[in-house]
């Protein structure tokens, strides 16, 4: 599979290792995304409307409340929420929706970004257009 360009532009120069993090990164949210479809659009329509309601405050910090409080599983059990996951959740949301970028969803620099995302079967527009 050909990675898709991240929409967070890297700031730090590249090198093997930092290739290698983010490509693990972006199996493991590929696998994630592609068994977890319900889950992925439960957490936009919840960050549609926090953008709505203009919510402010770390965005991650209240999808893991809604998460946990939804029993969405992002992680390795139903009581954590991986920051892995949601560097390429986030990211997938802003492909899948360019209106989230900045407002409420800001990056910060992720592995994942060194490496990129991959296609998902229920995201078929993503990446077409790079």
């Amino acid at each position: 599979m050909k990675p898709i360009p991240s929409p967070n532009p890297r700031k730090f120069p590249i090198d093997g290792a930092k290739i290698l993090k983010g490509r693990e990164m972006a199996y493991m949210s590929h696998r994630w995304m592609e068994r977890s479809e319900q889950a992925f659009f439960a957490i936009y329509h919840f960050v549609k409307q926090m953008q709505r309601d203009e919510t402010g405050g770390r965005v991650r910090d209240r999808v893991a409340v809604f998460c946990i409080e939804h029993q969405i599983v992002v992680g390795m059990d139903e009581f954590t929420f991986g920051n892995a996951y949601w560097a390429g959740i986030s990211r997938y949301l802003v492909l899948y929706d360019e209106s989230l970028r900045d407002a409420p969803i800001r990056f910060n620099d992720s592995y994942i970004d060194y490496y990129g995302l991959l296609p998902v079967s229920y995201l078929p527009g993503i990446g077409r257009e790079q």
